[in-house]
């Protein structure tokens, strides 16, 4: 009785986890190539021959194949503009010689000729139309020669000079499924769905090369050369290498004339023996222990799923010039993480990890990365949590204790509180950059930490077992792995997947309790409201050095209602300075709405008294504010509009001399008066920090009491085709109006407000929006600090009593700047960069165009432009101008003519978080 008993839940069982199969069928495709490698001129002539077995329940006319050596044919493909989003331009200014291609195709179908159709959108895609309809069940045999082309290794494959890194590199069918076909371009975020079946491939490279690729080498004499020595016995001109692998679906090889191995093996707990081989270059940093590595995570990943489904593993350590990070394939993967330790350890685990989700369970990985990168990237977290739990612990600084163990840690906290994360289920190519880091890979992670906490470790383990013995092989679909969880543990996990499909914290909000911290802090963030306490520091030319104290509550993610304040104390000036912002932020999807108000004072300024003492002007602001951004529909766009409200509340010291009669004397004193003013400013502008050819234009309106001035500022940057280098163009426009008689009085008391064609200086910044260390100095160095705004020129007229160019009435300017690429750049010979631009600016303004004009209808200037600090500091040294310029300089500087000519500019602004971090949705 008790035998039928276990034969009938036996049943049961095996019927509830084979309900995920029912009607399941996956195509079979057997691949022979035959390869020759020219590393002269980095190409591949082969011969490919592939046996494709129909086992759908479908008569097909046509097969799509893959031709993905294509992507890198030119900037138009789909490849290109994938990395243009993800902000890297080296493939679409690269030269031809760095580009690939595949040619030299005549695909056969059972020996007869096929007609082919590329994809009108995509040339790396081709569909064959069948000599004769394939019916189930049936098979053919497809061949084709093909040569390519090998790129430089700008993803995954390619050559770094004469290393080569040979992947996705033959014609390969796409899949065909329950769902249809699926062709897909080559993109660089998004990886691959294949068909399995057997792969023989011989792959005849010059001798001195050591080659390593997926599969088990043939050739047991060569085998045991690498396996005692870590190298072959060159003899003759070329070497044949033949590699045989079963239920794969890509095949991969990488050769170097440098690679030395390193073999081990490692007995897994059901007694199967894997061979492990380690390829690096002779004196790699750290990888002399990369074979322990291999070791430990191939045990680790067995005991928690299975054993590994191969009998060899292969690493290979590339350079930092390949851009993968770290890519797999069946049997074997490349490492390009350059750190040691810890880090490598566990992008080798990582890696490894993929021939268990993404070579043996083959999930469609262009729509569903999280059951692939996301699946591995919970099991390589619980091999470092396991393996470095207590070295974790141990934290060297006071520094490193204010950061979370991992950047994602609080990275997808800050998306999601902006509500600029994805749900998890997006797919690759819907995912922004950012998210498919932080969602496909570490979010996933979350939700399988949340599931297993959910059921249990032990019947979670007992489920990713079960998972990975019945779709070993195959190609599950989310529904496939609900169905094993569901029917392993015997609970219902909707709520768990539902949560796929959602945006926003997969656990509910904790209430927070304030803590004071010293500077910062990032960890645990979702327990505590950080008030940091910091030193402060600062310098004007007036106040001297200044040292104090802020205190803020600025953390990730950010909070609602942020605020910051301080004061200083100026060692030259002996006064007490403040300045703080606080503002109330409403984050949505599409929009991020902000209510502000900040406040400074400081000394802008000081007069010499009588006695040799100083009498300091002060100046106080008040900016209430509101602003509105809006972000596109779409995810992935980086464009953004802006509008915003802010009023200038200003209270500045202005001198007055008063003559003082007494009985005896009479004498003069000089004191500050205080006086008012206030700029209303609306400003309305849309930009696109994307990578090629970025832009803002702003439109931007200051009220004051007599006047209204506006004016419109486009901004533009046109790469050039060596990819480093560009021109900055900058428009502006201005127009200037009284909002009362136009007199000599209303022009003095609104002179400080009318728009300037030549350099504006502190004391035209009447908002006191930008930085100058001698805001009111005329002379010395500080005096040639100038700002970017309204026509931006880089002549300094300052002391004329009325300037070249200034005006009140309408003025327009075209400012040009532009690096040198090294063809045209004599300076690159030097062994060191030397960040040189050239620098033009054209412009005219109203009382060019009348008579008796102070100088031609059009001015400009010309010169050097040297960008330091990262774009903090500009110098600029102008060498041609108009007459107008080179008749003050001769009328007014006697000496030092052309140092007192050169101006600066100091662009605090580019230390904003935005600006810092432009791929952030800040």
């Amino acid at each position: 009785m008790l035998k039928k008993l276990m034969t009938f839940f036996l049943l049961v069982f095996i019927s509830l986890t084979l309900a995920g199969q029912k009607n399941y069928w996956q195509q079979v495709v057997n691949v022979t190539i035959n390869v020759a490698l020219n590393d002269v001129e980095h190409t591949l002539d082969a011969y490919e021959s592939l046996e494709y077995i129909n086992h759908s329940p479908d008569t097909l006319r046509f097969i799509w194949f893959h031709l993905w050596p294509n992507a890198y044919k030119n900037d138009k493909t789909a490849f290109s503009e994938d990395l243009l989003r993800a902000r890297r331009t080296d493939f679409y200014f690269s030269k031809a010689s760095d580009k690939g291609y595949i040619n030299q195709l005549d695909f056969k179908a059972d020996g007869k000729s096929v007609i082919t159709i590329f994809d009108s959108t995509h040339t790396d895609m081709v569909k064959l139309l069948l000599p004769q309809p394939l019916a189930p069940g049936g098979n053919t045999i497809i061949t084709t020669p093909f040569r390519v082309k090998l790129p430089f290794n700008f993803s995954r494959g390619g050559h770094v000079g004469r290393t080569y890194q040979v992947t996705q590199w033959f014609p390969k069918p796409a899949v065909y499924d329950g769902q249809g076909w699926h062709p897909m371009p080559y993109v660089d975020q998004g990886e691959y769905y294949a068909e399995f079946g057997k792969y023989d491939v011989q792959i005849t490279t010059p001798s001195a090369y050591l080659v390593a690729a997926t599969g088990l080498l043939q050739d047991a004499e060569t085998m045991q050369q690498i396996k005692k020595k870590g190298k072959h016995i060159v003899e003759g001109k070329t070497k044949t290498w033949h590699f045989v692998q079963h239920n794969i679906h890509d095949f991969a090889w990488f050769a170097s004339k440098e690679f030395v191995a390193k073999f081990d093996t490692v007995v897994l707990p059901s007694k199967k023996v894997v061979d492990v081989f380690s390829y690096y270059k002779p004196k790699s940093k750290g990888w002399d222990v990369s074979i322990g590595y291999m070791k430990d995570a191939i045990r680790k990943y067995s005991k928690w799923l299975g054993d590994y489904p191969y009998t060899t593993a292969t690493i290979v350590k590339g350079s930092k010039t390949e851009n993968s990070g770290g890519m797999e394939y069946p049997t074997i993967t490349l490492i390009t993480m350059q750190t040691i330790g810890k880090d490598l350890d566990a992008t080798i685990a990582h890696e490894l990890g993929h021939n268990w989700f993404e070579a043996a369970i083959a999930t469609n990985e262009r729509d569903h990365p999280w059951m692939d990168e996301g699946m591995n990237s919970y099991y390589t977290k619980r091999y470092e949590a396991e393996k470095y739990k207590s070295a974790a612990l141990l934290k060297k600084t006071a520094f490193d204790r204010k950061l979370p163990e991992d950047e994602e840690e609080i990275l997808l906290p800050a998306f999601i509180k902006l509500h600029k994360d994805q749900p998890i289920a997006t797919t690759s190519q819907a995912f922004s950059p950012a998210n498919y880091l932080l969602v496909a890979y570490y979010k996933t992670t979350q939700w399988m930490k949340k599931l297993e906490a959910d059921m249990g470790r032990e019947n979670f383990d007992k489920a990713m077992h079960q998972y990975y013995s019945q779709w070993q092989f195959k190609h599950p679909m989310p529904q496939d792995f609900k169905a094993i969880i569901e029917s392993s543990t015997k609970t219902n996990v909707a709520a768990n997947f539902a949560q796929l499909n959602t945006t926003g914290s997969l656990y509910p909000a904790q209430k927070k309790t304030i803590k004071p911290t010293f500077l910062f802090n990032l960890r645990n963030t979702d327990k505590y409201n950080y008030i940091g306490i910091a030193p402060a520091i600062g310098y004007n030319g007036y106040d001297q050095a200044m040292i104090g104290g802020l205190i803020h509550n600025y953390q990730l993610p950010l909070n609602k209602f942020q605020f910051v304040g301080g004061a200083l104390y100026g060692i030259g000036s002996h006064k007490l300075n403040g300045f703080g912002s606080a503002s109330y932020n409403i984050y949505q999807r599409r929009q991020h709405i902000s209510f502000g108000v900040g406040y400074m004072n400081y000394s802008m300024n000081n007069f010499l008294l009588g006695d040799n003492t100083k009498l300091y002007q002060r100046m106080q602001r008040f900016t209430p504010s509101v602003s509105v951004v809006l972000f596109d529909k779409d995810p992935l766009s980086t464009r953004r509009f802006e509008i915003g409200w802010k009023t200038f509340l200003l209270k500045e010291d202005a001198l007055d001399f008063e003559t003082v009669a007494t009985s005896t004397d009479t004498f003069d004193v000089v004191k500050n008066v205080p006086v008012h003013s206030y700029i209303n400013r609306l400003s309305i502008g849309v930009s696109d920090n994307r990578k090629l050819f970025p832009y803002s234009i702003v439109l931007s309106t200051d009220q004051g009491r007599e006047f209204v001035r506006t004016g419109i500022t486009a901004k533009g940057f046109f790469n050039y085709a060596d990819g480093k280098t560009g021109m900055s163009v900058r428009l502006f426009a201005g127009k200037f109006f009284y909002l009362k008689s136009k007199t000599q009085l209303t022009r003095y008391n609104n002179d400080r407000y009318a728009l300037n064609l030549s350099a504006p200086k502190g004391y035209d910044d009447y908002t006191y929006s930008d930085y100058f260390s001698g805001r009111n100095q005329f002379e010395g160095w500080k005096s040639q600090q100038v700002m970017e705004r309204d026509g931006f020129f880089k002549v300094n007229t300052e002391l004329l009593s009325d300037k070249v160019g200034k005006t009140d009435d309408w003025l327009m300017a075209l400012n040009l700047s532009t690096g040198l690429p090294d063809k045209v750049n004599p300076l690159s010979v030097l062994p060191f960069k030397l960040p040189i631009k050239l620098f033009a600016d054209i412009g005219t303004y109203a009382e060019a165009w009348k008579g008796n004009a102070p100088s031609g209808r059009f001015v400009y200037d010309g010169g050097v432009q040297l960008t330091l600090f990262g774009g903090l500091v500009d110098v600029y040294v102008p060498i041609v101008y108009s007459s107008v310029y080179s008749n003050y300089y001769k009328s007014t500087i006697t000496e030092k003519r052309f140092l007192k000519s050169i101006s600066f500019t100091i662009n605090i602004q580019e230390l904003q978080l935005r600006k810092m971090f432009k791929d952030l949705p800040l």
